[in-house]
């Protein structure tokens, strides 16, 4: 019995490691769905943004979101048909990291903070670049997630081993 746990144990190991990866990438898809509608119902700009550490955050796009001075609580500031502005912070399951994003950063976006902006979303659906980025975990295949500028659509691919971007 011990030896054939032993033997399965690898392989149970691998499919965990692909499922994370797969939600992890569900969880991005989500948001970056979420930034978009909001971007559409609040007709402002909404950015995504990461951290080395596996970390993703998405707001309005306007310094007071992301430099720190305040942005989350604007409950002084809102009438009665007024909703708070999203503000969501976010880390990948534990084990996967961000690739190399800051070579896609958004030079667009200033005023960041500790984040690195990946994209911002548009009030007219559209994203402000084609923007890609990879999430990995060691050990397993990465995946890539691309968001088309002039649609907003998102596609996900899981890239083959060593393959990286």
């Amino acid at each position: 019995m011990v030896i054939l746990a032993a033997m399965a144990f690898p392989s149970i190991e691998a499919m965990y490691g692909d499922v994370r990866l797969s939600a992890a990438a569900d969880q991005i898809r989500a948001r970056w769905a979420d930034a978009r509608t909001q971007a559409i119902k609040e007709g402002r700009p909404y950015r995504f943004a990461v951290q080395e550490d596996g970390k993703f955050r998405i707001a309005p796009d306007a310094a007071e979101f992301w430099t720190g001075g305040g942005g989350t609580d604007l409950s002084d500031e809102l009438t009665d048909d007024d909703t708070p502005p999203l503000v969501a912070e976010e880390a990948l399951p534990k084990g996967i990291v961000f690739g190399d994003e800051t070579n896609n950063a958004d030079p667009s976006a200033a005023d960041s903070g500790p984040w690195t902006p990946i994209v911002r979303f548009l009030p007219d659906g559209r994203a402000s670049a084609d923007r890609t980025i990879t999430i990995q975990a060691p050990g397993y295949r990465s995946v890539q997630l691309r968001v088309r500028a002039l649609t907003g659509a998102v596609s996900v691919e899981t890239l083959a081993p060593g393959r990286d971007q």
